[in-house]
C-alpha cells in the first residue's frame, strides 16, 4: 500500500538575492538541507548500505547539491522554488529495503529522468519503508521550471500504483484525499477548525444519546445535519445554515457511522438524564406579547466592507476581546481560528478607505503597477552592479536596491491582503447574518425562559 505526496521547497527573496550576488553564500540552504536530510546515514542505514540506498539520477548522489546548483547557474534561475520533495511510503513489512529502493528508482526515472536531476533515498528509520525524491526545479535539458500541478501528483500516484500492482503489492483502491498542511497542523494544535468543531459536536451528541434519533436531534440543536443512510456511498455532515457537505471519513475512524452507532449503544440509561436536561435547556419560551427589542445608537455608523469586517470580528468575539464569549454558529466558531488574519484585512480597509469591492480592485491594480515600476528600477540597479567596480558606489547601489526591495515587499503584502478581502467578503456577509440571527434567537429564548 504505497502512499505518495509532493510539495515545493521554498526560500525567501532576500536569500535568493544573496545567492545571485555571491555564489559562496548560503542562498541554497533549503536545497542543501533537504539533500542532506534525504542522504542521512542514520536514516538510510550504515555507511555501506547508504551507498546502495541513495541513488542519483542525471547526477551523482555525493555531489547532487553542486550539480543541481550548476544547472541553476547555467540557466540563471536561482529564484523561486529551489526543488521539489516527493515521498513514497509502503505498508509496514510489505517490501524489503532493496525492493523499496528499486521501485523508487524506476518511478523517478519514468516520471522525471528525461529532464530533471533527482536524488532517490530510501529511509529505514521507520517501521514502513519509504522513499524520498529531491527533484531539481530547473531542467538540465532546456532550463524550464518543474511544473507542479494536479497532473504531477496524479501521475506520481498512478505510476506508483502500477509498479506496486506489477509486484503484487497492495494499493489504495479508493484514496480519500489529503488534508491541507495548514489545516492538519491546526487540528493537531486543537484549534477550532471545521473538522474539530464537527468532532466536538458529534462527541457531545453521543455522550447524551442512547439511540440514533436522540443523536440526530442533539446534533441538529448543535447546528449540524447528518446523513448516515446506508444507501449513500459516502455518509455526510453539514451545517444547518448551509454550505458544502463533509464526508464523514474525513473526521477519522471513530466518526464513521458504524462506529458512531457502536459508541451510542455503549451508553447506559443514565445517559438519558443528560439528554432530558439538554432538551429542557434548549426549549424556546417566547411570550406572545414580548415584542420590545432594545436598540442602541453608535456615535457614528460604519459602512461598506470595513463596517462589515468590524461587525464580523465583534460577532466572533474578537473585537473587543471577550474571554467568556462564544459564537453560536459552526461557521463563526471556525472563523475564530483566522480572526488575526481578518483583523489585518480590516486594518487595510480602514487605512486605505476601501468601502466597496470596486475600491479594492482598483487598489490592487494601482499597487501592481507600482510593483512593476519598482521592479524595473531594481533591474536597472542590478545591471549597474554588474558593471560597477567602485566599492563606495556599489554600497550606495545596494542600499538603494534594498530600499526598493522593502517597498516591493510592503506593496506585495498589501496586494495579498486585498486579494484575501475579495475572496473572503463573498461569504462573510452570509456567515454574519446567520450568526446575528442565531444570537437574536438565543436572546429571545433566554429572556422568554426567564419570564
Amino acid at each position: 500500500m504505497a502512499t505518495t505526496k509532493i510539495w515545493p521547497i521554498k526560500y525567501s527573496l532576500k536569500r535568493a538575492l544573496d545567492y545571485v550576488e555571491n555564489p559562496e553564500k548560503t542562498g541554497m540552504d533549503d536545497l542543501k538541507a533537504v539533500l542532506e536530510y534525504a542522504a542521512d546515514k542514520n536514516k538510510t542505514g550504515d555507511a555501506e548500505e547508504r551507498i546502495y540506498l541513495t541513488t542519483g539520477i542525471n547526477c551523482d548522489a555525493e555531489t547532487a547539491y553542486e550539480e543541481m546548483s550548476d544547472v541553476k547557474f547555467l540557466f540563471g534561475k536561482a529564484d523561486g522554488n529551489v526543488a521539489y520533495h516527493a515521498y513514497q511510503s509502503f505498508k509496514p513489512g510489505e517490501v524489503t529495503p532493496e525492493e523499496c529502493h528499486e521501485i523508487g528508482v524506476i518511478l523517478a526515472r519514468e516520471l522525471w529522468g528525461d529532464r530533471f536531476q533527482v536524488l532517490v533515498a530510501t529511509h529505514l528509520d521507520k517501521d514502513h519503508r519509504h522513499n524520498h525524491f529531491i527533484i531539481n526545479s530547473v531542467s538540465f535539458v532546456d532550463g524550464h521550471k518543474f511544473n507542479d500541478n494536479y497532473k504531477t501528483y496524479n501521475d506520481l500516484r498512478r505510476v506508483s500504483d502500477r509498479l506496486c500492482k506489477e509486484r503484487e503489492l497492495s494499493v489504495i483502491e479508493n484514496p480519500k484525499g489529503r488534508t491541507p498542511r495548514s489545516l492538519y497542523f491546526a487540528e493537531q494544535r486543537g484549534e477550532p477548525t471545521k473538522y474539530n468543531l464537527m468532532r466536538e459536536a458529534i462527541d457531545d451528541a453521543i455522550s447524551m444519546s442512547t439511540n440514533k434519533e436522540m443523536f440526530t436531534y442533539v446534533l441538529r440543536k448543535k447546528g449540524y445535519l447528518i446523513s448516515m443512510d446506508e444507501n449513500r456511498k459516502y455518509p455526510v455532515i453539514r451545517s444547518i445554515y448551509g454550505g458544502p457537505n463533509t464526508r464523514m471519513f474525513r473526521l477519522g475512524d471513530d466518526y464513521e457511522p458504524y462506529r458512531i452507532l457502536e459508541r451510542i449503544y455503549e451508553n447506559d440509561e443514565r445517559t438519558r438524564e443528560k439528554y432530558h436536561s439538554f432538551v429542557r435547556d434548549t426549549k424556546t419560551y417566547i411570550p406572545a406579547h414580548y415584542t420590545y427589542v432594545r436598540k442602541t445608537r453608535p456615535k457614528f455608523k460604519l459602512t461598506g466592507l470595513y463596517g462589515m469586517y468590524v461587525r464580523y470580528l465583534y460577532a466572533a468575539g474578537y473585537r473587543p476581546k471577550r474571554p467568556h464569549y462564544q459564537p453560536i454558529t459552526p461557521e463563526m466558531k471556525a472563523a475564530m481560528r483566522k480572526c488575526d488574519e481578518y483583523s489585518r484585512q480590516a486594518r487595510l480597509l480602514g487605512r486605505e478607505r476601501l468601502n466597496t469591492v470596486s475600491d479594492v480592485k482598483n487598489f490592487i491594480e494601482r499597487h501592481e503597477d507600482s510593483i512593476e515600476d519598482l521592479s524595473e528600477r531594481r533591474r536597472g540597479i542590478y545591471n549597474k552592479l554588474r558593471r560597477c567596480k567602485n566599492p563606495d558606489e556599489i554600497s550606495l547601489l545596494k542600499d538603494e536596491r534594498d530600499g526598493i526591495s522593502d517597498q516591493i515587499k510592503d506593496l506585495r503584502n498589501d496586494v495579498k491582503i486585498a486579494n484575501q478581502v475579495l475572496k473572503r467578503s463573498e461569504t462573510m456577509k452570509e456567515d454574519l447574518m446567520r450568526e446575528q440571527a442565531a444570537q437574536q434567537k438565543e436572546k429571545q429564548r433566554s429572556r422568554g425562559y426567564e419570564r
